[in-house]
C-alpha cells in the first residue's frame, strides 16, 4: 500500500477519532520530520481552511489540492487566481482589516518577495522539508521557492510554419527586423511597467543581455502589444491575433497544449537565455489558520507535492522528483538549454531600488527610445 493510500485509509476513522487520526497520520510520515508533528495536524482540525491568493489557474492548482485533501480532508482549501501584484497589494490593503484574507500568498512578484524577506512580512516557519530542498530553495526566513517555472517564446503554429519560427530573443528580433509590417502589433509579452511577474522575469532578462538586449528590445518595442496575464496572450496567439509571445510563463502554455485545439500552439526555450522565474510562497504572518497553512507549505515541497505541482504544468525543483512523472523538472531544463543560458529570475534585492527607473525604461523602449 503506498503512502497516499495508506493515508486515505487513515482519514476514514479522522471524523471519530480525530487525535488518534492525527497521530496515525504523523507516523505515515517520512521519518525525518518533527515527533510532535501530529499535534500540527490536530491542531488545523480546529481552524477554518485555507485561503490561497496566488498568480496560477484553478488547472495548475487541481492535482496539488486533489492530493492534499486526500491527506487532511477536513481543510478546504480555496484559491483565487490574480495577477502578481494583485496577490500583493489585495493582502496588504485586507491585512489588519479583520476580513477573510490570504492564509498562504504565492506569486512570482519578486520584488515584493525580497520586501517582504527585508521586512519580516512573512511567518517565520522553517518547514521539515528544507533539508532536502537545494540552496535557492529558502531564499528568506518565511518565504520558499514553491517552482522554478520557465518562461518561453509561444507562437501559432499554423501562420508561423517550420523553419520561420524564433528560437530565442535575438532570433525573434532578427524576424521583425526583416518583416517589420507582418510583425507590428502581433507580438506580445507581459507588460514590465504594468506586472509585477514581467517587471521581475525583464528586469533580471535584461539586466543579463546588457546593452544588446535593451537594442533589441527598442527594435522591437514598437511592434509589442503588453499584455499582464499569460492566459489571454495564449489565446490570442491561437485565434491569429498574435503571431508570436515573448517571455511567456510556462505554467499558462503546458497545460493549454493538452486541451482542445491546443496543437495550434508551440513553443520554444529561448536558445540565447532562458528566464526561469523562482515562484515565491509564504505564509501570512497573521495567518488566521497557521496550521493548515503549514501543512500545505510542507505538502508543496514535498516530494508528492512537488510531482502534483509539475502535473498542474508547473516546474518542481526536488532532485527526486523524475521527469518521467511531469512534464520538466529545474535539472532536465538546465541540461536541455544549458546551464549557462539559464536566466535565474530570483529575490534580489536590487530590484526594489531600481524597479521604478527600469519601468520607465522599459516604457521608452517600448516606443523605440
Amino acid at each position: 500500500m503506498n503512502l497516499g493510500t495508506k493515508l486515505a485509509a487513515l482519514a476514514l476513522s479522522a471524523a471519530m477519532f480525530p487525535a488518534a487520526a492525527a497521530l496515525a497520520q504523523a507516523s505515515a510520515l517520512p521519518d525525518y520530520y518533527p515527533a510532535n508533528y501530529s499535534e500540527l495536524i490536530d491542531a488545523s482540525r480546529k481552524e477554518n481552511g485555507l485561503v490561497i491568493y496566488s498568480n496560477m489557474a484553478d488547472n495548475n492548482w487541481k492535482p496539488v489540492i486533489e492530493g492534499f485533501n486526500k491527506r487532511y480532508p477536513w481543510i478546504k482549501v480555496e484559491t483565487l487566481d490574480l495577477g502578481s501584484g494583485t496577490v500583493h497589494s489585495r493582502w496588504e490593503a485586507e491585512a489588519g482589516s479583520g476580513s477573510r484574507t490570504a492564509d498562504i500568498l504565492v506569486s512570482g512578484a519578486n520584488d515584493r518577495w525580497a520586501r517582504y524577506g527585508q521586512e519580516g512580512r512573512m511567518l517565520p516557519y522553517n518547514s521539515p522539508e528544507a533539508g532536502k530542498l537545494p540552496d535557492f530553495a529558502k531564499p528568506y526566513p518565511g518565504i520558499n521557492v514553491m517552482s522554478t517555472d520557465p518562461l518561453v517564446i509561444t507562437y501559432n503554429t499554423a501562420l508561423l510554419p517550420e523553419g520561420k519560427r524564433p528560437t530565442g530573443f535575438q532570433s525573434l528580433v532578427d524576424m521583425a527586423k526583416a518583416e517589420p509590417a507582418k510583425f507590428k502589433g502581433r507580438i506580445t509579452t507581459y507588460d514590465a511597467a504594468r506586472n509585477s511577474f514581467g517587471l521581475a522575469s525583464w528586469w533580471q532578462t535584461l539586466r543579463t543581455k546588457g546593452d544588446a538586449g535593451w537594442a533589441g528590445l527598442r527594435a522591437i518595442g514598437p511592434m509589442i502589444r503588453g499584455e499582464t496575464s499569460g492566459g489571454p496572450m495564449n489565446e490570442k496567439i491561437a485565434t491569429g491575433e498574435y503571431l508570436v509571445g515573448i517571455g511567456v510563463s510556462g505554467i499558462t502554455i503546458f497545460p493549454r497544449l493538452e486541451q482542445p485545439g491546443g496543437k495550434i500552439l508551440g513553443f520554444a526555450f529561448p536558445d540565447d537565455g532562458t528566464p526561469v522565474m523562482m515562484r515565491g510562497l509564504g505564509i501570512a504572518k497573521d495567518s488566521a489558520n497557521p496550521n493548515s497553512a503549514k501543512l500545505m507549505v510542507d505538502y508543496l515541497l514535498s516530494h508528492e507535492g512537488q510531482t502534483l505541482i509539475g502535473k498542474g504544468g508547473l516546474t518542481p525543483y526536488r532532485e527526486d522528483v523524475k521527469e518521467g512523472d511531469v512534464r520538466y523538472t529545474y535539472q532536465a531544463i538546465s541540461d536541455l538549454v544549458g546551464k549557462d543560458k539559464m536566466i535565474v529570475v530570483g529575490f534580489d534585492k536590487a530590484l526594489i531600488d531600481e524597479a521604478a527607473d527600469f519601468a520607465k525604461k522599459w516604457t521608452a523602449a517600448m516606443s523605440g527610445k
